[in-house]
């Protein structure tokens, strides 16, 4: 792979906050960068198995659940005592699972990546429901033999946000605790376990699932503080790193997408054209031995 360099938003250099980001360009199967209980907070979306149902398509979802359980592992290791672990997921709705039943079924893929997240040695401290503001009927049911009974499936497009601990207890200066304070408007917003959020993965048409800013702020305003390092296992368009960076946080990142420059630069763009500046952000794209 070519040599990277450094990006810089067009921020003069007396603006720029003392924020550091990094995106490491390969697999977080292996975080060899990072040593052991170097980061405060975790907040990621794994890329799903998904289907565009075809015949006969390729559906190794045990494949996917080993590669979940090497780099939850390598979470685990890396997080502080103490620290947090924000995963976003939703289960798969699809009949490629199961081909010889020849139905829709759901794979539990939200609760199979819980327990892998227990055994690999987090404790879950809460859980979020993210309702992405719409339904997949277009107001009439495409899906499942309506009007009669047997199969009927719900048509609220939702994700979890599990939230887990590494056992441990943080230290932190009060100059710090207060730097990360919250209001108590926010605080009633955050705590509502339903979250309607609207998803915006239909307005941006480079990456096909994104986040809003809105999901990644949440978690790392409730669960780190001022300073600490946030990362993202699987970085996509970039969003950890952006909120981390609004948030006065570091962040790490891991990404196998080749196009993650040109991603990450049109999702600034996007969020710009929707009222959110991101400036002075200071980002490095290194590969797998370290070098820009």
């Amino acid at each position: 792979m070519a040599r990277l360099k450094s990006r810089r938003a067009d921020t003069p250099e007396s603006e720029q906050p003392p924020t550091d980001h990094a995106i490491y360009l390969h697999s977080s199967e292996r975080m060899d960068e990072l040593h052991n209980d170097s980061v405060h907070l975790t907040v990621t979306s794994p890329p799903y198995i998904t289907t565009l149902f075809h015949e006969g398509q390729e559906f190794n979802y045990g494949g996917f659940l080993d590669h979940y359980r090497t780099v939850v592992n390598e979470i685990h290791r890396v997080t502080i005592p103490g620290g947090r672990y924000a995963l976003n997921v939703g289960d798969i709705v699809t009949k490629y699972r199961y081909p010889k039943l020849g139905t829709l079924l759901r794979v539990p893929l939200g609760p199979d990546l819980l327990q892998i997240t227990v055994d690999a040695g987090f404790v879950l401290l809460e859980r979020f429901i993210w309702d992405k503001g719409y339904t997949r009927n277009m107001g009439g049911p495409l899906l499942g033999s309506f009007p009669y009974p047997m199969t009927v499936y719900n048509n609220v497009y939702f994700e979890n946000i599990y939230v887990f601990a590494k056992p441990g207890k943080r230290h932190v200066k009060q100059i710090i605790r207060e730097k990360s304070k919250y209001s108590l408007e926010e605080w009633r917003l955050w705590s509502q376990q339903w979250w309607r959020i609207e998803s915006i993965s239909e307005k941006f048409r480079h990456h096909p699932a994104i986040f809003p800013l809105e999901i990644p702020m949440r978690m790392i305003r409730m669960f780190s503080y001022v300073g600490d390092t946030v990362l993202d296992p699987y970085m996509g368009t970039g969003a950890t790193m952006l909120t981390a960076h609004l948030s006065g946080r570091r962040s790490v990142g891991y990404e196998i997408d080749e196009k993650v420059p040109t991603l990450i630069r049109q999702r600034i763009e996007f969020e710009r054209k929707r009222g959110t500046p991101i400036n002075g952000l200071h980002y490095l794209l290194l590969n797998g031995n370290g070098s820009q």
